[in-house]
């Protein structure tokens, strides 16, 4: 490594001293260097600003420093980002840092939890949970789930289908999933049945309803101005395992 790092570092050398002469040569007869204090302006001449030199317009011999060094700068760049640890995260080492491990581990074990609420658990600046969520995304350690009013966060690798995504998400409200309970218990529990037994009003219920057959969650039935509801086969039995698992007074 050494000697393929000193034959350039010998070449641009010899290339700048034959530019660095070159330039001075051609650059001598158009500037002209005096001491200020030999030819000191009148009290009453007036003040100019300087005016920016283009890139383009400075001396040969500039340039050539700037083009002749810049491998060199860079090389050392990379070396120095490596002395200090620099190295591509991949999803074999992504969980070798340890704040973002302990990430990983929250959204495993609370999943569906939205951005707000991981933050809340790891007690983290936004800036930086979500550089971690991203880093954990772009190595697929983590899928999300997004919705008009928030983004829920999973283990990847095909842990979650997508309907139990929406279960997942719908169990995190505590209301919500004392709705579900009753419903597991009570197939085509009414809203009246419903705001009855939690103690909530009409509209209350009739709001969780409503986000709970859009995710097809649960199914309406109406019967003239009676409405009943029951939950979709295809969920019941991996809805029913979660109620059991995580109780009705979980947070």
């Amino acid at each position: 490594m050494a000697r393929s790092f000193r034959l350039p570092v010998l070449v641009n050398g010899l290339l700048l001293l034959f530019l660095l002469g070159a330039g001075t040569a051609a650059a001598a007869p158009d500037y002209l260097v005096q001491s200020g204090y030999d030819n000191l302006p009148p009290p009453d001449a007036a003040s100019r600003t300087p005016v920016p030199v283009p890139f383009w317009e400075l001396p040969l011999a500039v340039l050539a420093v700037q083009i002749v060094l810049l491998p060199p700068e860079i090389f050392l760049s990379l070396k120095m980002w490596a002395y200090l640890g620099f190295r591509r995260v991949s999803s074999a080492n992504v969980l070798d840092q340890d704040l973002r491990s302990r990430i990983f581990s929250c959204i495993r074990e609370n999943p569906g939890i939205h951005l707000h609420g991981l933050r809340d658990e790891m007690d983290l600046r936004m800036g930086t949970l979500r550089y971690h969520l991203r880093v954990l995304r772009l190595t697929h350690k983590i899928t999300i789930a997004e919705d008009a009013s928030s983004v829920r966060f999973y283990e990847n690798n095909g842990t979650y289908t997508p309907d139990e995504q929406r279960v997942l998400k719908h169990l995190r409200n505590a209301t919500t999933r004392q709705i579900l309970a009753i419903l597991l218990h009570r197939p085509d529990a009414t809203r009246k049945d419903i705001a009855g037994e939690l103690g909530l009003a009409g509209p209350s219920v009739t709001w969780h309803m409503k986000r709970l057959e859009e995710d097809r969650i649960i199914t309406a039935r109406h019967s003239g101005r009676t409405i009943a509801y029951e939950i979709r086969p295809v969920v019941i039995g991996y809805l029913a395992e979660r109620i059991g698992s995580v109780g009705l007074s979980a947070a």
